[in-house]
This record gives structure tokens, C-alpha cells and sequence, in this order.
């Protein structure tokens, strides 16, 4: 039985020594994590994960990504690593509709750049990347989900201060959340009046 176990788990999986994690996942999350094993990078369990990932969240797949980023979160990994896993779960809560639990990475994610802002510059030829999820998401959760405008301004201001967005652009951002918050409210005017006829 251990035998047939064994034989079941994909090569690529064994080498990163991620079995356990496979063989307790459902044939349905089997499933949806297998067309992502292979050519995924088996250098080690991490890159492993962030490259399946990157592929799941590339087809918009985004509960496999959860699957495999929820497993590896739980390794011991340094806090540069564990910011890299964040980058690529917090879109796949955002699709899988998990919202909190995309805003507490967010602000993890955050408190980790900030930290670390020499050391992911240096690996980005010394500037911040343009793909920063845990900021950018910050955003789309606060406006584009709660609608909490003031809320998504004030991020806004505070990732200015940190260095994370440029004056410019957050007065681009501000100006494109009132049009929106007007938007809102218009279409919430003109359902009511068509409700009301």
C-alpha cells in the first residue's frame, strides 16, 4: 500500500521532498495542481512552489496557487522568501474571493519591503520592482472590494511616505478614486430611481 502511495506521487514532487503535502490533497486538488508540477523548478521546495505559482496565477488558477502557497507558508522560510510567497498568494486570495486573509498579506508584505527595501531593490537592479502585489492589492481591496475610499487614500499617503509610489501618482490614484466614488454613487441614484418606477 506505502509502495503504491509512492509510485502515485510525481517525480518532481519527490524531489522536493513534497509528498506528504501531495498525498494528503484531494484527486480534485491533485487535479488542479498537476498541469503546474511539470517543468516547475525542483532546485528546492520553495522555488518548487513559487514557480507553480506563478504558472497558476498566470492562467488566473488561482486555488491551486492558495494550495500550494498555505503549504509552503508553514516551512521555515526567511523573511525574504516568505515575501516572495506573499507576492504570489495575495492575487490568488484576491481571485478566490478570500479578501481578508488577501489584506493581512498585504500588510505583511508591506511591513517586509519596508524592511527589506536595500535587499529587493539590489535584486531588481536597484530599484523597486513595478509589480509590488502586496501594495497595489492594499488598494483594490480597500476601494475596489470594501469601498473604503478614505481608507484606500490614506494607504495611499502612507506608501508615499514609505517610498513605495511617487507624489504623481498618488494624487493620479486620488483623482481616479473620486471619478469612481462619483460613479458609484450615480449608478446607486439611478437603480433606486429605476426601482422606484
Amino acid at each position: 500500500m506505502i509502495f503504491g502511495r509512492q509510485k502515485d506521487i510525481p517525480e518532481e514532487i519527490s524531489k522536493v521532498k513534497l509528498g506528504e503535502w501531495y498525498s494528503g490533497m484531494s484527486d480534485q486538488d491533485k487535479v488542479r495542481t498537476g498541469r503546474y508540477i511539470r517543468g516547475s523548478d525542483t532546485s528546492s521546495a520553495l522555488n518548487f512552489t513559487l514557480s507553480l505559482m506563478r504558472k497558476a496565477n498566470q492562467e488566473e488558477n488561482s486555488s491551486a496557487a492558495v494550495l500550494a502557497g498555505e503549504n509552503i507558508l508553514k516551512a521555515r522560510l526567511k523573511e525574504i522568501e516568505r515575501f516572495d510567497v506573499l507576492e504570489e498568494i495575495i492575487p490568488a486570495y484576491y481571485g478566490v474571493k478570500r479578501y481578508d486573509d488577501c489584506l493581512r498579506c498585504c500588510e505583511e508584505g508591506i511591513a517586509t519591503l519596508c524592511g527589506r527595501m536595500g535587499e529587493i531593490k539590489g535584486r531588481n537592479g536597484g530599484s523597486l520592482p513595478e509589480r509590488i502585489m502586496c501594495r497595489n492589492y492594499t488598494i483594490n481591496v480597500l476601494v475596489g472590494i470594501y469601498g473604503d475610499y478614505d481608507a484606500g487614500d490614506e494607504a495611499l499617503d502612507r506608501f508615499c511616505g514609505m517610498g513605495l509610489i511617487s507624489e504623481e501618482d498618488v494624487e493620479y490614484r486620488k483623482q481616479s478614486h473620486k471619478i469612481h466614488r462619483l460613479q458609484r454613487t450615480f449608478d446607486g441614484i439611478f437603480s433606486v430611481k429605476l426601482k422606484d418606477r
